[in-house]
């Protein structure tokens, strides 16, 4: 019989090889030289040697840095500032109304809860403060990325809702507007969530609203992935245009610590929220997080407009150098994207799973994806790109054909990953911006 892996047994075959063969290679090993080896080598691939396009990540700026301090992760904090269970907090009270002040005003709203871990967190505190088990949620389908949180394998499942899908029209990217307020009357959701892990192109936030108002539904609109955008003034502004609220990461494109905020510009709303979180999913938490995300707002509110202008505009030349390559992109009928992400048809390279470990063997960080238009029973088709990261490195315009002709050279030419590797390092060691 086959030996399972000690740490997870129940793992897919593919994860229970790799388990397998790390248990065996750690075996015996002093602990702190294996894991300084392990971070060494990944801050190697990523951090200096790498061009990181994973959509799902970002660097903090070193102004944020700045204020990390590891020591204070380990102060447990539980409370309100004035009432906390723990004496001698005092001086850190000032993060508490800096972080969630500086948050809502860059989003664009009045209110923020910023002390959340996750934006999946975010998002359970919601579905818990505005939905009752049994009640219906309306959210993007999975093939259109609507994130698993959203989902019954997700927070949305552990609430005990009932999932529908929201009408979608893949060869658009997006919702299907005039069947919206047929689907929403028919299934009656507690709440409507748009959103997803792949937003090529904003949604139509008021006519969505239009859509809930009819049958009272309340609107979160999940700006994990877009939230940088969003306090750049870029993208759209769901707040001014209906939604309810927004959930969001406050890494990704917003580029700060690990993390969730929900920001919203409605009093009732917010004490909704902060009585869900605290003391619902919430005991003591990190403080240690609100001083970066703090100085992350404060940048933001500073240069996020450049930032975010930047961003896209280095997807729109990404977008059209790998056209020029010979790449087929999601939605090359409106342009390929409005925002920083982008994505690539990966169906000639093996599918979007195999084409990332392909690229990554040269030094490109991304991830594969669903593309809403594949057959149900296809494996996963799309390449998932984000510019946030590398906006952060000062890659520029210029900068893209550069990176599309090393994707070219690694999934079309089919060169050796160790051939291309020497020049994807020398492309990012042009790019030595410390922002």
């Amino acid at each position: 019989m086959e030996t399972l892996s000690s740490v997870a047994p129940w793992a897919s075959a593919a994860a229970q090889a790799r388990l397998r063969e790390l248990e065996t290679t750690l075996a015996g090993r002093d602990v702190l030289d294996a894991v300084r080896e392990s971070i060494e080598a990944h801050r190697r691939a990523y951090d200096e040697d790498g061009v990181v396009l994973y959509a799902g990540t970002n660097t903090m700026t070193a102004r944020a840095r700045s204020v990390h301090d590891p020591a204070l992760s380990s102060r447990p904090s539980m409370g309100w500032p004035g009432e906390k269970f723990q004496a001698g907090l005092d001086h850190l009270d000032a993060l508490e109304v800096l972080a969630p002040t500086l948050v809502a005003d860059v989003m664009g709203g009045r209110f923020a809860e910023v002390r959340l871990q996750s934006a999946t967190l975010c998002n359970l505190a919601v579905y818990t403060a505005f939905a009752r088990p049994g009640d219906t949620i309306a959210v993007l389908p999975e093939n259109a990325n609507g994130h698993a949180s959203h989902h019954a394998q997700g927070a949305a499942g552990i609430r005990g809702l009932r999932v529908v899908d929201l009408p979608y029209d893949p060869a658009r990217i997006d919702l299907d507007y005039e069947r919206l307020p047929h689907v929403l009357r028919l299934e009656r959701p507690a709440l409507v969530v748009v959103g997803a892990s792949l937003m090529l192109f904003p949604h139509d936030v008021a006519a969505v609203r239009a859509a809930c108002d009819e049958i009272g539904a309340l609107l979160v609109y999940d700006a994990s992935h877009v939230a940088g955008l969003l306090a750049g003034k870029a993208f759209q502004d769901p707040l001014r245009d209906g939604a309810h609220l927004i959930t969001m990461s406050t890494y990704k494109s917003f580029g700060g610590p690990p993390g969730g905020a929900i920001v919203t510009a409605d009093h009732d709303i917010a004490r909704r929220v902060s009585r869900a979180a605290y003391p619902g999913l919430l005991a003591n938490y990190d403080i240690g997080r609100l001083a970066p995300l703090a100085v992350t707002a404060a940048d933001l509110v500073a240069t996020g407009q450049d930032y975010a202008r930047r961003c896209m505009a280095n997807a729109g030349a990404l977008a059209a150098a790998l056209d020029a390559e010979g790449f087929t992109l999601a939605g090359s009928g409106r342009g390929w994207t409005a925002s920083h992400h982008l994505a690539v048809d990966a169906r000639d390279f093996g599918g979007g799973a195999e084409a990332a470990r392909r690229l990554a063997a040269g030094g490109i960080h991304l991830s594969g994806i669903e593309l809403p238009y594949q057959a149900a029973d296809e494996p996963t088709r799309g390449l998932r790109i984000g510019t946030q990261e590398i906006t952060r490195h000062g890659f520029g315009e210029s900068a893209m054909p550069k990176i599309a002709t090393l994707m070219r050279r690694l999934l079309v030419d089919k060169q050796d990953p160790a051939d291309v590797l020497p020049d994807t390092t020398a492309l990012r060691h042009t790019h030595r911006v410390n922002p």
